[in-house]
């Protein structure tokens, strides 16, 4: 038996707490529906299917994908719309926060990535590298990680000893914030120094020392968006696109210019 008022969501270990299921959590308060999260431990097309069809047990109305990976793929369910979850304009994003340091006077930008088999990952850094580009800029290779603070840290620890690094975009907060501490250690001082950006506006961001410039993502928005297209396919309709949500710099210290 289908229960109208419960949808399925399926979740990796990189999303099962993050903030994406948060704002599908809020968003789907609002609307009145409960969520049932089933969470695989890897990517593969067995271990989706194999979750689809235990939501599709449990009598789910409609499924959302949370992880990118796995929603490039996603596996038919009979009589069930199985939809990804809208997410920000990841591109965008990093275009915002490459150009607002190289219009701070940096002659070029240096970044570091995250997983490169990922797809936020290769969208932030493809926003990184094509606008560098189009300033006319020096594309530095990048540096990768693996989202971590202790990705960021050894990242900053190689960067903190390279010459000629002033301006950082960071692909995510966390990596921030281990850059950020190697380079106290280094003796570089931020924003006196290197001006640094993340991603994602985590709540501790405000926080940092310095506080952290990045690029916020409205995730209820994105749940409301998500809820809109699932919604709609439960009742037969094709439903509205599925657009990005707008991606927001919030402009913090970390990348202000120094008092003279």
């Amino acid at each position: 038996m289908v229960r109208r008022g419960t949808l399925g969501v399926i979740a990796t270990g990189s999303t099962a707490a993050g903030p994406v299921l948060h704002g599908l959590r809020a968003a789907a308060r609002e609307a009145g529906y409960g969520l049932s999260v089933f969470s695989v431990p890897g990517r593969g097309e067995a271990a989706l299917a194999a979750a689809a069809a235990g939501l599709r047990l449990q009598g789910v109305a409609g499924i959302v994908v949370l992880d990118p990976h796995l929603a490039a793929s996603p596996p038919p369910v009979p009589g069930i719309p199985l939809v990804p979850a809208a997410s920000a304009d990841q591109y965008e994003g990093a275009r915002r926060a490459t150009e607002h340091l190289m219009d701070m006077g940096h002659p070029t930008v240096w970044h570091v990535g995250g997983p490169e088999d990922g797809p936020i990952a290769r969208a932030r850094e493809l926003g990184w590298r094509e606008t560098l580009e189009r300033y006319g800029a020096e594309v530095p290779p990048v540096v990768r990680g693996d989202w971590s603070a202790r990705s960021g840290y050894r990242a900053g620890q190689s960067l903190a000893v390279e010459a000629g690094v002033c301006a950082v975009f960071t692909a995510n907060d966390h990596m921030a914030l281990g850059l950020l501490a190697a380079f106290t250690e280094a003796g570089m001082r931020v924003p006196r120094d290197a001006h640094v950006v993340g991603f994602d506006d985590v709540p501790e961001a405000a926080y940092f020392a310095p506080p952290l410039t990045t690029v916020r993502q409205d995730f209820v928005a994105a749940g409301r968006q998500t809820l809109a297209l699932v919604t709609a396919r439960i009742d037969g309709s094709p439903g509205p696109v599925r657009e990005m949500v707008a991606a927001e710099l919030v402009v913090r210290e970390s990348s202000r210019p120094t008092r003279v």
